[in-house]
């Protein structure tokens, strides 16, 4: 079995208790959101998207669609209870078999750990994006809490440990001017413009 096979199992099981065990600071996603400066009239894809954490503040931001994209298909349809809005639209997919162009902010929250390849993932969000599209990789926790709860064998296999933002960052640098910087104890981000 696949890596990729491995995390869609994984977050199959963990879907039905997900948003019980994985509580998010409501400050410091609306500062993740801010800071990925979605606006009026956006199109945002929100990759490995869960159960959808980020979509209430995106959608505070009155964005002309929302694209929540994940593999486990059992976190889409937990996300589908959730929120009945005109402007979301779910995908249980792998990202890099997503075909769509044209999105003006890329959100990765609480995911990126979960992408083996990291340049093949920002080679795939620049294709996405339009000129000058944004996107932000972010996590509410530093990469020390976030390394902590994937040790063991699981975790082990379907991520990869953080390393500090400044070197993450240059997967992007090919294809994003990177603007933001934030490793931390309490955030870690990584944001840039698309070149």
């Amino acid at each position: 079995m696949d890596k990729t096979e491995q995390t869609k199992q994984f977050f199959d099981r963990a879907a039905e208790g997900w948003d019980r065990s994985c509580l998010h600071d409501p400050e410091k996603l609306a500062a993740i959101v801010t800071l990925a400066d979605i606006r009026k009239g956006a199109r945002v894809a929100d990759i490995g998207c869960g159960t959808g954490a980020l979509f209430e503040k995106i959608l505070s931001r009155n964005p002309a669609e929302l694209l929540g994209v994940d593999l486990s298909d059992r976190m889409i349809a937990a996300a589908q209870k959730k929120f009945h809005d005109s402007r979301l639209r779910l995908l249980a997919a792998d990202l890099f078999d997503v075909a769509e162009t044209g999105f003006d902010t890329a959100t990765i929250y609480s995911a990126y750990p979960h992408f083996p390849d990291k340049e093949r993932l920002a080679r795939k969000i620049a294709d996405m994006l339009v000129k000058g599209g944004r996107v932000m990789v972010a996590h509410s926790q530093g990469k020390e809490t976030i390394n902590a709860r994937h040790r063991g064998p699981e975790m082990e296999r379907i991520s990869s440990p953080l390393l500090p933002a400044e070197q993450e960052a240059d997967h992007f640098r090919k294809w994003f001017q990177i603007d933001i910087l934030v490793d931390t104890p309490q955030l870690y981000l990584i944001s840039g413009t698309k070149k």
